[in-house]
């Protein structure tokens, strides 16, 4: 089977969810499919840099659906946090909750998530649903401990980036991990760097929460601070949050290629997936950074 390019991969995942999706907003309510479709697909880009990379090339419709899955239960999450957050503009969009209200936004967020495990079951005689179902539950571990046990705690670094790499981590992983296969090592390796990019891209958009621009941004942003919840962005005891998250960053970065050492295609997807999908992002951030801190300085 000939390995899709990135962007045909990435149609492929689209069109699935494109589908399921339009189903639940035709069926349930008279919804904008918009409103419940992923926005960057940051997840099923890496999975779209490594296939084109001849990871999966043999089973790659497979790995294009339990793309789809993670991102159907990516949205479901965020349906979900913008209720918790009380935020009320999500990819420059009012946020779901404020279409449908509180309750009808989390039993949309239910039906995603019950979408994205009906789909892994019927891919590939289901073998997936295990992994698949403890990286959720991972998640959802995560963003409760943060939410009942730490919200308004100061906590140390090591704390703070175990709860980034529980939140976002685990669905990266996945679909990474989907791409070795048969090979064990390499699946390992891979869901390492999967954890890796995961974790940078929610220090990321921790940093992006303190300091972004709401309307670059395209949803609300402040809700950390609002909320109490402790975040390496919020640490400025060493001359900067940002100056902490990018060596954090960059760090990861460094660590999630050092995963790959010996498998020589890998590793060059993942160099060409943080350069040209996930550094654009961070540079932006970067740059809304330095502009915070001279605007602080004025």
């Amino acid at each position: 089977m000939i390995s899709p390019t990135a962007d045909e991969f990435l149609a492929s995942v689209q069109e699935i969810i494109v589908a399921r999706v339009g189903r639940l907003a035709s069926s349930l309510v008279d919804l904008d499919v918009s409103q419940m479709m992923p926005g960057k697909m940051l997840r099923s880009r890496l999975a779209g840099r490594l296939v084109a990379g001849g990871m999966g090339e043999d089973c790659w419709p497979d790995v294009a659906k339990l793309s789809a899955a993670i991102e159907l239960a990516h949205t479901a999450s965020l349906c979900h946090d913008d209720v918790i957050d009380n935020a009320n503009v999500r990819r420059g969009l009012p946020s779901l909750w404020c279409v449908t209200g509180a309750s009808g936004a989390v039993l949309i967020g239910d039906i995603l998530l019950c979408e994205a495990i009906e789909l892994v079951t019927a891919t590939d005689g289901g073998r997936h649903l295990p992994g698949f179902l403890a990286k959720l539950k991972e998640v959802i571990t995560a963003e409760a401990k943060g939410e009942l046990m730490l919200r308004g705690m100061i906590l140390d670094e090591p704390t703070c980036l175990d709860l980034a790499r529980g939140k976002t981590g685990p669905l990266f992983a996945f679909v990474a991990g989907v791409c070795g296969r048969e090979d064990r090592d390499l699946s390992t390796g891979l869901e390492e760097t999967g954890y890796l990019i995961g974790t940078a891209y929610q220090l990321a958009d921790d940093l992006l929460d303190r300091i972004g621009d709401e309307d670059m941004a395209g949803k609300t942003l402040g809700t950390d601070q609002r909320r109490g919840k402790f975040t390496l962005a919020r640490d400025d005891r060493d001359g900067g949050a940002g100056d902490v998250l990018h060596l954090a960053v960059h760090r990861m970065f460094e660590s999630a290629i050092q995963q790959l050492a010996g498998w020589a295609r890998a590793e060059d997807a993942i160099r060409l997936y943080l350069t040209e999908d996930l550094q654009p992002l961070f540079q932006q951030l970067l740059n809304q950074d330095l502009i915070a801190r001279e605007n602080s300085l004025t």
